[in-house]
């Protein structure tokens, strides 16, 4: 089976020599796939991590400016 390497990096976004076997690129697809995974997990705890820090300034906020 003859593979279209550019459409496949294209696919992939990534760069690729042009003489993978078909074993390596699901490889790479897989980990691709999870390090994508992993940047979605990492930017919804860091959005969690600021709603925090605003919750906690607000209620420090309204308890330092009642003084």
């Amino acid at each position: 089976m003859k593979l279209n390497y550019k459409v496949i990096a294209n696919h992939l976004g990534v760069e690729l020599r042009g003489n993978e076997t078909f074993d390596e690129l699901l490889k790479i697809e897989e980990e691709i796939k999870a390090h994508d995974k992993w940047a979605l997990e990492r930017a919804e705890r860091i959005a969690e991590e600021e709603a925090n820090i605003q919750r906690v300034d607000a209620q420090t906020k309204k308890y330092w400016g009642k003084r």
